[in-house]
């Protein structure tokens, strides 16, 4: 069976593409190792931002590897929806993450701090591993939103399904896309040479996926 670190060396885009503009840039150059997890967050409160934080350090977890937590993956993704995301989609991203700290039950008695790594497995599991067909189910719910105003009319279910994709899909995609993983662990060619479109991947880059 591959293991992790095998895993995210070869993890693709499937999950969604992202224009590397300008901006993303920017801010991928600012989630460095040197600034802190208690970053002062843009969009979220700090409760939101802890369990983001906890959410991308299972999507990416650290290994032999830097993770979410080295590449400050969880920085990158709160300030993407705040920055370049449209201000309604900034919203709705905002309002789901309160109904996620709702539904981890965090209150007084059980503060962040006090939930643990299974309910935060357990939790992506519900939604990322479901069934093709109810993940189908809830992007169907999504689609049929005409404006903002609709959101409310949307399920739970389906408004948390949509912003674990988001989560998962930041996170893939600026974990390609740091420095410190497109030099150093992917294949990294910084000036490129003859293309060559009929070799295997493992012949070329020894079976490593190539750096964005």
């Amino acid at each position: 069976m591959m293991n992790r670190r095998e895993a995210l060396k070869n993890i693709g885009l499937s999950a969604g593409y992202i224009a590397a503009t300008p901006a993303i840039l920017s801010i991928l150059q600012s989630c460095t190792a040197d600034i802190k997890l208690n970053w002062v967050p843009e969009l979220l409160s700090e409760d939101e931002a802890k369990i983001l934080y906890q959410l991308v350090d299972l999507i990416i977890p650290e290994t032999d590897i830097p993770g979410g937590k080295s590449l400050n993956l969880a920085m990158f993704v709160e300030k993407y929806i705040n920055n370049v995301a449209k201000d309604e989609k900034a919203q709705m991203f905002k309002k789901v993450a309160g109904i996620v700290l709702t539904e981890f039950g965090v209150s007084e008695d059980k503060p962040v701090k006090k939930i643990k790594t299974e309910e935060y497995d357990a939790f992506l599991a519900t939604y990322l591993r479901s069934s093709k067909e109810q993940q189908e189910a809830y992007q169907k719910e999504m689609e049929q939103m005409k404006s903002p105003e609709d959101f409310d009319k949307v399920s739970k279910d389906a408004k948390i399904f949509m912003y674990l994709t988001a989560v998962r899909d930041l996170s893939i995609w600026g974990f390609k896309t740091s420095e410190e993983i497109g030099e150093n662990v992917l294949a990294y060619l910084p000036v490129p040479g003859e293309q060559i479109g009929c070799d295997s991947l493992e012949k070329l880059t020894g079976g490593k996926a190539w750096s964005l």
